[in-house]
């Protein structure tokens, strides 16, 4: 089977690679093509997930796949865009059918999922398995939100749970193949894009919490200029990452963990999501009571 038998074999299924009101040409030709109304925005974000770093040796190809599409989704949901289509650039070490089978049968149900169909890509062969995707989706024109507009008197919210992601970690790298409890939200994170298009005319400033919630905080204190307070009794965690870790570890994981893939934002007031602090004046993020060194996930 070459390249091209390949890609038509697994990767132009119809529940995949399926057609949407923007798409005007998909996989088949050089490019992929969008026809997007002038009234609106297009956004786009790119992810590269190389294995062993961003998931652990060994693991089922079906949970790389969900959890390729919805951290990379996840980027959209932050600016509250609408996903339309992704591309995919996948480095293969060996062709392996079953693996492909298992992997294409993910992407397809994540893509189902979030509506975003496979509009293009690349493969190849390497010496490592390394998987790229670059997410399209729209907004109205002016309307994606950003890290930049927090104001001080906001308040901070969170869409959910935090720490579960990290939380899960541990036990997926002792198990690769774990994919029940907490390992279920490492490999089946959902991106929040329901609950963004809820929120996109209260948010002053959103990001998804991709790197521990206080580096990624302080991303939105540097680009609107502001501090913050957080009240660490207010944020949200599972009943389960409690149970497993004790409340000390768990609000560590929570606060630096990262792999959350939740939204954490600002507004005036929102009715949706839970707030977790307040937007004042100054460069960082505080964390009221607690002494701990800033941290969250870097590759460098």
């Amino acid at each position: 089977m070459n390249e091209f038998q390949l890609i038509k074999r697994f990767f132009q299924q119809p529940n995949l690679a399926f057609s949407n009101a923007y798409l005007r040409q998909g996989i088949g030709d050089d490019c992929a093509t969008f026809n997007i109304p002038s009234e609106y925005d297009l956004h786009l974000s790119l992810d590269t997930l190389v294995e062993g770093v961003h998931f652990p040796f060994h693991a089922n190809p079906f949970d790389i796949a969900t959890r390729s599409i919805a951290v990379s989704i996840s980027d959209l949901a932050a600016m509250a865009a609408v996903p339309i289509g992704f591309t995919l650039g996948i480095t293969l070490p060996s062709k392996d059918e079953a693996w492909l089978k298992h992997f294409s049968d993910g992407l397809a149900q994540a893509a189902q999922f979030y509506q975003c169909p496979l509009i293009g890509g690349d493969t190849t062969k390497g010496p490592s398995l390394v998987i790229s995707l670059q997410v399209h989706g729209i907004t109205k024109a002016g309307e994606g939100l950003k890290r930049s507009g927090a104001h001080v008197g906001d308040k901070v919210y969170v869409s959910s749970n935090l720490g579960d992601g990290a939380g899960a970690l541990p036990l997926v790298l002792k198990e690769p193949r774990l994919n029940t409890g907490l390992a279920e939200e490492f490999y089946k994170p959902i991106a929040q894009i329901e609950f963004s298009q809820k929120i996109k005319d209260h948010a002053t400033s959103c990001l998804d919490v991709s790197d521990g919630l206080i580096q990624d905080l302080n991303h939105i204190c540097t680009a609107s200029n502001v501090g913050m307070n957080i009240n660490p009794d207010l944020i949200p965690l599972s009943q389960l990452l409690v149970e497993t870790y004790g409340s000390e570890q768990a609000l560590k994981y929570a606060l630096t963990g990262g792999d959350d893939y939740q939204l954490a934002y600002t507004a005036k007031h929102c009715d949706h999501g839970i707030c977790i602090g307040e937007v004042i004046a100054g460069g960082r993020v505080n964390v009221l009571g607690v002494d701990i060194i800033e941290g969250g996930f870097q590759h460098f």
